[in-house]
């Protein structure tokens, strides 16, 4: 019983993080007039993937190789986010290339979520505007630093669960 309730607090805290990683990308575009660009949209999905499937993760929870699963299936989405953060942050830091606003912002608001959830998902910013920082970083150097520690815990749950299994427990 002890196992399934540490998978469901670990599962948990990989909802948790990313909704409230939204929750103040929300505000910010809300309350401080901060237009999402196409790569901060395709940022907020990763982040969005990751909860989603987190949440499946911690309603079933899978023990031995199928927590691995979900755990593999985490790192993945992490991973994607964390490419289109880095893409980001040279974008940034290479203003004259720019995020291609004209091929992927209509890419991005064409997509069924955008017109689902306009108030979440669709895109009407410039990439390389300039927002005030947050603690000296900019919104996706700090998305690139949460996908990188998701990333960094999924792998980890990952191996320890298939430890686990190699080892003839549950762990």
């Amino acid at each position: 019983m002890q196992t399934d309730l540490n998978t469901r607090r670990v599962f948990s805290g990989f909802v948790v993080i990313p909704i409230a990683l939204i929750a103040g990308a929300l505000i910010l575009q809300h309350l401080k007039d901060q237009s999402p660009c196409p790569l901060c949209v395709l940022q907020r999905a990763g982040f969005i993937l990751v909860a989603l499937i987190a949440l499946v993760a911690a309603i079933r929870q899978p023990q031995g190789r199928g927590a691995a699963a979900y755990f593999a299936a985490l790192a993945l989405s992490a991973l994607a986010g964390l490419g289109v953060a880095a893409r980001h942050v040279w974008v940034l830091y290479h203003p004259k290339f720019g995020c291609g606003i004209d091929v992927l912002e209509q890419f991005v608001n064409k997509l069924p979520t955008a017109k689902l959830l306009p108030w979440l998902l669709h895109a009407s910013g410039e990439c390389t505007a300039p927002h005030e920082p947050i603690l000296s970083l900019q919104l996706p150097e700090w998305s690139l630093i949460w996908f990188s520690l998701l990333l960094i815990a999924a792998v980890f749950f990952a191996y320890k669960r298939l430890s686990g299994v190699r080892a003839g427990n549950k762990a």
